[in-house]
């Protein structure tokens, strides 16, 4: 009972330590036994999504395919293939790993990869700096389980990459906040100035820094560091007109992707539906990028489950209490780690830069410093013989990623959700069944697709690209009319390959929903194109994935 005693004296004097106080500790005691395991699953999880090798999905494969054949130069173009847009360091960092490796799928995400090894290392002493050891744990755990950001460390775009800018840019403030030298501050900016050639929202996180290490030096009428902050700021807003004049004005949105991001509520209204706006990204970022919500563990039986899922009324409990015990003990944190997200939100109802889901996770470092704050106050508010709750309620905060992460290992089906695709798997299956002498007719939305692997793997046979005669046309009748060409080149031959993706219906530079006609019954579109095919041979072999289908038809007969 006394050594039980004495345990449990020390756990709670290692709760009361104030955070910063961990910086002095002995090396060897960052590493407990729940951090040695949350890093070893964190990286588990993304070296086995990446040795699985999934096939990319059509984002990945638009800006891939520019990776694949563009030199360093051209990839500093206004515009890649596909009117893609990324940053100039990620592109070229990206482009190296294709000359070292090849042009295949596990060199295009190395990059990816990486990067979130790295964050998960780097995030660790920016935990110990704001948090207690409990609230490190639950900070590393929400890093390393969310299922959003585990496949982001294994996607070929920027979002991973910039989720390691943002802890990189946290890192460095915890480093350089409080320099008085000159030297120093000097580095600070220049290593940020960097970080801005490598990621478009660094910037957020650069300005909220300057900006909020300004007010609060203002506030405190501390006139030296106040001047001292502006040398690595002064530096970031010239790295970023720089950058901004030569490449990222050159990137601004295309009209068409505005009004997609307006359909789906990227930007924030100016009128009083912004509050209700709010409410729903609040609720939006704990389930993606956090993955804190349940909501993917499929409650299809119980509403009152799935209901709680959904809400995520935990990490939102731990959000607000967060935010307050930052607000109330370090202000200076506070305004650092609040004013990037507010600099974000103002962006986004300029209609600048949208606020959505995948664009948020640089975010996801911010709102985990605050969900962990605030579990950490809770588990501190408990009385000292409550210890079931020190272990319950992280536990419990860490159970929907953890169980919705093993899902996606145990059935990597599931990994990436909608994102999901077996393009190269219907490509290939065409390409080790291909016999002399047959057709491949590929259907225009499966194009991007065919055009990359084609360069990627040397498929053997040339296909027909089939005409995207939309805009064209006013009615389904007048639709197939129009392809009329395209079925003729394919009558009397004896074999023919159909391939075409169920889900992908538009293509870049579509405005969303146009034409209407099309768009107004999906499911009715992809029954009459298999309709179509059906009438014109004869089946005789079949590969069909969750989004490809493929078909093989003898045409000789008609």
């Amino acid at each position: 009972m006394k050594n039980l005693a004495l345990n449990t004296k020390t756990l709670h004097t290692a709760f009361d330590k104030p955070a910063t106080a961990t910086k002095n500790t002995k090396v060897g005691s960052v590493f407990t036994t729940p951090v040695i395991l949350l890093l070893l699953l964190g990286i588990g999880l993304r070296v086995f999504h990446f040795w699985d090798n999934r096939s990319l999905w059509i984002d990945e494969i638009y800006l891939a395919t520019s990776l694949i054949k563009m030199n360093f130069g051209e990839l500093l173009a206004p515009y890649l293939d596909y009117e893609q847009k990324a940053p100039v360091g990620f592109l070229w960092l990206a482009r190296t790993s294709v000359l070292l490796f090849g042009t295949n799928e596990m060199a295009l995400r190395l990059i990816p990869l990486l990067s979130g090894i790295a964050s998960l290392f780097l995030f660790l002493p920016v935990a110990r700096y704001f948090l207690k050891p409990l609230g490190v744990t639950v900070a590393l755990g929400i890093l390393a389980l969310a299922p959003p950001l585990v496949y982001h460390a294994v996607e070929i775009k920027q979002y991973g990459f910039e989720l390691f800018a943002a802890i990189l840019v946290l890192y460095l403030y915890i480093r350089f906040h409080k320099s008085q030298h000159i030297g120093a501050l000097l580095f600070w900016g220049s290593a940020g100035v960097v970080i801005i050639w490598c990621s478009y929202t660094a910037i957020f996180l650069f300005a909220g820094i300057g900006m909020g290490l300004g007010l609060y030096y203002l506030l405190k009428k501390d006139w030296p560091a106040l001047f001292r902050s502006l040398i690595p700021s002064g530096l970031w807003l010239v790295s970023f007109a720089v950058n901004y004049f030569l490449f990222t004005y050159k990137h601004a949105g295309s009209d068409w992707l505005t009004i997609w991001f307006r359909t789906y509520g990227g930007f924030m209204p100016l009128s009083p539906a912004a509050i209700g706006w709010l409410i729903q990204k609040v609720f939006a970022a704990l389930h993606y990028p956090l993955g804190l919500s349940w909501y993917s563990l499929h409650f299809e039986y119980n509403a009152v489950l799935r209901i709680l899922a959904r809400m995520a009324w935990l990490p939102l409990i731990f959000l607000g209490l967060g935010l307050f015990r930052f607000f109330k003990l370090d202000k200076k944190a506070f305004l650092i780690m609040v004013l990037p997200v507010g600099l974000h939100l103002f962006a986004s109802a300029l209609e600048v830069y949208p606020f959505f889901d995948r664009l948020t996770v640089y975010l996801a470092p911010i709102f985990i410093l605050f969900i962990a704050r605030g579990c950490q106050y809770l588990v501190e508010l408990l009385p000292a013989r409550q210890q079931f709750w020190q272990y319950a309620l992280p536990i419990l905060l860490l159970a929907g990623p953890f169980a919705n992460s093993a899902r996606q290992a145990i059935n990597p089906a599931f990994f990436g959700d909608y994102k999901k695709s077996y393009q190269r798997e219907a490509l290939l299956y065409i390409n080790e069944h291909y016999q002399p002498g047959d057709t491949v007719y590929v259907y225009w939305n499966t194009w991007p697709a065919y055009n990359f692997y084609k360069n990627a793997y040397g498929l053997k046979f040339e296909a027909i690209i089939g005409r995207d005669v939309r805009a064209i046309s006013d009615s389904y009748a007048a639709y197939f009319q129009n392809l009329q060409p395209d079925f003729k080149s394919l009558t009397g031959k004896k074999r023919v390959w159909v391939i075409y993706n169920k889900f992908a219906m538009n293509k870049i530079g579509d405005i969303e929903g146009q034409p209407a006609w099309y768009y107004h019954d999906k499911l009715k579109t992809l029954r009459m194109i298999q309709a179509q095919f059906d009438t014109m041979g004869q089946k005789q072999d079949s590969f069909e994935t969750i989004d490809m289908k493929v078909n093989l038809y003898d045409m000789s007969g008609k």
